[in-house]
C-alpha cells in the first residue's frame, strides 16, 4: 500500500481560495437583504431571515458586517455605488443630446428593475421623510442623480432635438412617472403588475411622450 503525502498547497493559493470564499459569502449576504429589503421594512427583518436565504450561518452576518445596521448599511452603499455608476455612464455617453436624454431614462428603468429596493427606499422615505444617514444618503444621491436628468433634457432642448419644455419639471415628472410604475411590481395587491409588463408600459408610454417632444421639422 502507497500512503504517498497529500500534496501541500501553497499558503498563497490557500488564502487566494479562502479570500475568494469570502467575497462569496459576503455578496451572497448583501444579494439576501437587498430582496429583503424590498420588500420589508427594515425593522422587521431578522438576521436570521438574511442568513437563511443565504444558505449560510447567522454568524456569517455578524462575521462580516458586525451588525444588522451594518448589513443594512453595506447594501444601501452597494445599491448607490451601482445607480451612481449606471446614470453617470448613461449621462456621460458620447451621443446626441436627443439619444443620451433616451439613454438616462431606460438606464433609470432597468436599475428600477434590476434594484427594487431603490423603489423601496424613495417611497419610504417620501412618505415619513428620512429618519436615518443612510435613508438622507439615498435621499441625497437621487437628488444629485434628478439634477444629472435634468440637465440632459436641458442639452436636449438648446440643442433643438425636442420642444421647449421646463427641464425641471420635465425631469421631476418623469423620476416621479418611473418610480412610480416600478412600485406597482412590488405591490401584493391587484394593482400589482409583472416586472416585465412594468418595462413594456414604460418603453410604450416613453415613445409616444417623446414623439410628442420632438421637434416636427415640418413645421418649420
Amino acid at each position: 500500500m502507497n500512503d504517498a503525502p497529500e500534496p501541500v498547497v501553497p499558503a498563497a493559493d490557500a488564502a487566494a481560495r479562502g479570500s475568494r470564499r469570502r467575497e462569496r459569502t459576503r455578496a451572497a449576504l448583501l444579494d439576501a437583504a437587498e430582496v429583503l429589503l424590498s420588500q420589508r421594512a427594515p425593522e422587521e427583518i431578522r438576521i436570521e431571515d438574511v442568513a437563511v436565504r443565504a444558505g449560510v450561518s447567522p454568524a456569517s452576518v455578524y462575521v462580516h458586517f458586525g451588525t444588522k445596521d451594518g448589513l443594512l448599511a453595506a447594501v444601501t452603499e452597494r445599491v448607490l455605488a451601482v445607480a451612481t455608476d449606471t446614470l453617470r455612464a448613461a449621462y456621460a455617453a458620447q451621443v446626441s443630446p436627443l439619444e443620451r436624454f433616451a439613454g438616462v431614462g431606460s438606464a433609470y428603468l432597468r436599475l428600477l428593475l434590476d434594484h427594487p429596493v431603490v423603489v423601496k427606499y424613495l417611497s419610504v422615505t417620501g412618505e415619513r421623510g428620512p429618519r436615518t444617514p443612510v435613508e438622507e444618503q439615498v435621499v441625497d444621491r437621487f437628488s444629485d442623480l434628478r439634477g444629472e436628468f435634468e440637465q440632459s433634457i436641458r442639452d436636449a432642448v438648446e440643442a433643438g432635438a425636442i420642444r421647449r419644455v421646463d427641464p425641471e419639471l420635465m425631469s421631476y415628472f418623469l423620476f416621479g412617472a418611473w418610480n412610480g410604475v416600478a412600485a406597482l411590481a412590488l405591490r401584493r395587491d391587484a394593482l400589482a403588475i409583472d416586472p416585465a409588463r412594468v418595462e413594456l408600459s414604460v418603453i410604450e408610454s416613453g415613445l409616444v411622450l417623446l414623439d410628442g417632444l420632438l421637434v416636427d421639422s415640418r413645421a418649420d
